[in-house]
């Protein structure tokens, strides 16, 4: 499977490959992207199917973020 992420997503993908499990706001610390940058990005990573956002009402943003199972088996190059 060959992604087609552009720098941002990229960016995303590899804080949650090393991270793990994570809040948006948490994402944008680690990216330096700011907090609607990120939401953008989060959200075109859902809906390409790259990463499952997951409702998690004890994180300031109501989420959680985390790299969808197809994602997980793909090795980065």
């Amino acid at each position: 499977m060959e992604l087609r992420l552009n720098p941002k997503e990229e960016r995303v993908v590899e804080v949650l490959r090393r991270g793990g499990a994570m809040s948006p706001s948490e994402i944008a610390v680690q990216t330096l992207m700011l907090p609607q940058e990120t939401f953008d990005t989060l959200a075109r990573l859902e809906k390409s199917g790259y990463i499952v956002m997951r409702d998690a009402p004890s994180t300031p943003d109501g989420k959680m973020v985390i790299l969808s199972s197809a994602l997980h088996m793909v090795t980065k190059e």
